[in-house]
């Protein structure tokens, strides 16, 4: 860091991310040479008639030796100063000129080599022209590995713009093009609006992606770490419906409208797959038990539809609906009537698919919320807003009013209730499923006041403080461990990136220490467990700058390796994510975590899910399977607790 400036381009990478690459490629490249040797040694190419290959091979291995030495050269200098400072790394456009004409060159020769290798024959009893094809296409591979890498990380810069907000957002869209293939307008609209909100993260500061992953590691092994302490929020009274057991049993509707892919991931084997084979049927309709469902958008063999027959072969359910139509704001879903429970549930499904990502990654402000009173349903209900403006994230919401539209549309609902009246309305999801089943709630409980959520593992920003007091009596959501999801909003997201920043300019170690032993750290605590990666021994006689100045402090650097001239501007402290308003998860939260491998439950403040925790486990914890076993883990401890307290009850005094 600052990013590379050669060639007059700015690059996507550092001076000092250069180690590892070059590292790699002299050993790739010692064994190239040592295999061109062999082929020398062995074949005895002089004795053939194919002189111009050989001068031309001999030229490839000398400048593959060149190569090697210049490798080794840059990968030394690049590993030298801290991330901060560059100055040590200023050679490092330097090595890169000398080696751009002997790249060309080498290009020419192997050009050269590969006509005469694939024209000359050798002669009889000559195996030099053979093998000599196999060396030349190994060179190709290496060349056009090189080329890949060029692609990966050019840059291009944009002098003649001043704004740094404008740069950052030409560029993020740019890197958004490849998503916008075959895509209509409203999603190339919603691609260019998670363009800007990504580059508000990275306005006038100059960070490459290793220098971002590099800082996340600092973060993760700091000794500084502060969260939100976990809270118990204590409520006057908790619905018989929120409970662990309910819980856990629908989690498997919430999980089983996956489709076909979560169903093979969980039921491994020949005879899962078997099962499944028998249940399609291409260009046809599946029937459920008791009459036909009506599937929308499934693939042309009913794979989906299949698996959630199969996932529910044990209970006794009845398909009505199903839905896999999957735009921007139109989530899959699924009606079911659970004749076990004597309930209709709505399941909707979380992200997966590069549209539902979108969705779940507009945070921006103006963006991400609505205000509730421009909601033709919400705007009717007078308890939702009663303490002030409600505000909740526009995909979500969005994508509940498709959901609410569709079942009124096919009046799914009133056909469902006819024929089971005293049925309870039950609405889950999992992830983008949770936040948009509890909003879905919302809308329904103007003509179903009964009806109630269970949402596992949903997003942080859903729905702000002023919402939460009536949507506490709908909505049950399930968090668990160290969920990097439930964790996220704009504001977490923000201060996670003030953490990177701190950590970055605190650090003394260089970029390549820090990425191996912080990936080393994440797994073992030996031989490093009381040494953090930012600490004492490294730290800098200076003290590091405070918050405030630390954006100023990442800007390019006129006096670093290569010129791109300061960039001036105040865009990023205009964009303050504190005056944005704050979203949290839905309703009521129980948050189950593990301590001394016995799993804890409690009712928390969403509050407290207001910083997102870096953990090895951010990302499994969100996982249905994790919500599964948090669940079980929950109940059985709660059994246990039951079990003791009666057997301390009967005892006589």
């Amino acid at each position: 860091m600052p990013s590379l400036v050669a060639f007059s381009r700015q690059w996507n990478i550092g001076s000092d991310d250069f180690v590892f690459p070059e590292i790699t490629e002299a050993l790739v490249r010692i064994s190239w040479v040592a295999f061109g040797v062999s082929v020398f040694v062995f074949h005895f190419p002089l004795a053939c008639s194919t002189h111009n290959l050989t001068l031309q091979f001999l030229g490839l291995l000398v400048i593959n030796v060149i190569t090697i030495f210049l490798a080794i050269l840059t990968a030394v200098i690049s590993g030298r100063g801290t991330i901060m400072d560059s100055q040590p790394r200023k050679l490092v456009p330097t090595l890169l000129y000398i080696r751009l004409p002997i790249f060309i060159l080498e290009i020419a020769l192997t050009v050269l080599a590969t006509i005469h290798a694939f024209r000359s024959t050798g002669g009889e009893g000559c195996d030099f022209a053979t093998i000599a094809r196999v060396t030349i296409i190994l060179e190709w591979i290496l060349i056009i590995t090189a080329f890949v890498g060029l692609i990966i990380v050019f840059h291009l810069t944009d002098n003649e713009v001043d704004d740094g907000a404008t740069i950052a957002q030409r560029s993020w869209s740019r890197r958004m093009r490849i998503f916008k293939i075959g895509q209509d307008h409203s999603m190339r609209a919603a691609l260019d609006d998670l363009a800007i909100l990504i580059s508000s993260f990275f306005v006038n500061s100059d960070l490459v992606p290793s220098d971002v992953l590099a800082g996340l590691l600092l973060a993760y092994h700091s000794p500084n770490n502060q969260y939100p302490p976990v809270k118990e929020k204590v409520h006057a009274s908790r619905p018989e419906w929120m409970n662990l057991k309910d819980a856990e049993y629908y989690l498997h509707h919430a999980t089983c409208v996956y489709g076909w892919p979560t169903y093979m991931l969980y039921n491994c084997g020949i005879k899962p797959v078997f099962r499944l084979f028998r249940k399609l049927q291409c260009c046809g309709r599946m029937r459920c038990a008791q009459g036909q469902s009506m599937v929308v958008e499934d693939n042309c063999c009913y794979c989906n539809t299949a698996a959630v027959i199969l996932a529910n072969e044990s209970r006794n359910i009845d398909l009505q609906f199903m839905s896999f139509r999957n735009r921007l704001y139109e989530v899959p879903f699924a009606v079911i009537a659970d004749h076990d429970k004597k309930s209709i549930v709505i399941t909707i499904r979380g992200s997966c698919s590069l549209i539902d990502l979108v969705t779940d990654l507009s945070l921006e402000d103006e963006l991400m919320t609505v205000d509730v009173d421009q909601d033709a349903t919400l705007s009717q209900d007078e308890a939702i807003d009663k303490r002030g403006d409600v505000r909740v994230h526009r995909g979500m919401l969005r994508s509940a009013r498709y959901v609410f539209d569709s079942l009124n549309k096919n009046k799914v609902l009133d056909d469902m209730f006819i024929s089971n009246p005293s049925y309870q309305l039950v609405v889950c999801g999992h992830s983008l499923g949770a936040g948009v089943g509890s909003l879905l709630t919302m809308l329904l409980k103007q003509e179903h006041p009964s009806v109630i959520c269970y949402s596992f593992a949903p997003p942080g920003c859903v729905i702000s403080e002023f919402g939460q007091d009536e949507m506490e009596k709908y909505v049950m959501s399930v968090v668990s461990g160290d969920d990097i999801v439930s964790r996220m909003s704009f504001q977490s997201l923000h201060r996670l990136r003030e953490r990177v920043f701190q950590e970055l300019m605190n650090c003394k170690r260089p970029k390549h220490e820090i990425l191996i032993r912080g990936v080393y750290q994440l797994f073992f605590k030996y031989p490093w467990q009381n040494d953090s990666l930012s600490g004492d021994p490294l730290a800098s006689d200076n003290p590091a700058p405070e918050s405030p100045d630390i954006e100023s402090a990442l800007l390019t650097n006129p006096n670093s390796y290569g010129t791109s001239g300061r960039v001036e501007g105040n865009s990023l402290r205009d964009l303050n994510h504190k005056e944005r308003l704050q979203l949290y998860v839905p309703g009521r939260t129980l948050y189950l975590s593990t301590s001394n491998e016995a799993t804890a439950e409690m009712w928390i403040d969403p509050k407290c899910l207001s910083d997102v925790k870096l953990s090895v486990s951010v990302l499994s914890d969100h996982l249905p399977a994790a919500v599964q076993k948090f669940l079980n883990g929950a109940a059985t401890s709660t059994l246990e607790e039951r079990i003791e307290e009666a057997i301390v009850t009967t005892q006589p005094v």
